[in-house]
């Protein structure tokens, strides 16, 4: 299942966004809030927003603000469940 087209509104998002100046907490590249920003499906496919746990719900992590961070979604799959 695919992204909404659309630009995230809620606050959390919002919050994230502006703290990290829309760039990945992983790798610190650029990332896309939404697909009309992207020169190609497949490079939104891979540099879109995501949120991701800091540390993993596999783990015990939480899905508080505080357990979450903005990253590519590339950077969130190659990630894993690591911490």
């Amino acid at each position: 299942m695919s992204q909404a087209f659309q630009v995230r509104a809620d606050a959390v998002f919002e919050a994230m966004w502006q703290a990290q100046s829309g760039r990945c907490a992983l790798c610190g590249g650029r990332m896309f809030r939404n697909r009309f920003e992207a020169p190609h499906a497949r490079i939104w496919a891979k540099q879109r927003a995501t949120l991701d746990h800091i540390i993993p719900r596999s783990k015990g992590g939480s899905d508080q603000p505080e357990n979450l961070q903005l990253t590519h979604a590339r950077c969130n799959k190659i990630k894993g469940d690591q911490i």
